[in-house]
């Protein structure tokens, strides 16, 4: 175990001794519940695509002309449109 992790379980342990039993309690729910998740947290869930950064420009040929990237502006000339 890292470093790291010793002292966030140090500091972890502290707040939990502070905890009343009721609260406690809850606590252990939600590390049951962590621990059900724990597969789906480590990879297994949506892939990710990397990009070279250069990708980004062919996105600026979607935005029609027009939109300065103020979003309130932006939006009200959307609603505008239609």
């Amino acid at each position: 175990m890292s470093e790291s992790s010793q002292k966030t379980r140090q500091r972890i342990n502290e707040l939990l001794d502070e905890l009343p039993p009721p609260i406690l309690l809850s606590v252990e729910h939600f590390v049951r519940f962590l621990r059900q998740q724990e597969p789906s947290m480590l990879g297994s869930g949506y892939p990710t695509v990397e990009n070279p950064a250069s990708s980004l420009s062919a996105w600026l040929d979607l935005v029609p002309e027009g939109y300065d990237g103020d979003a309130l502006a932006d939006t009200e000339v959307l609603y505008d449109e239609v």
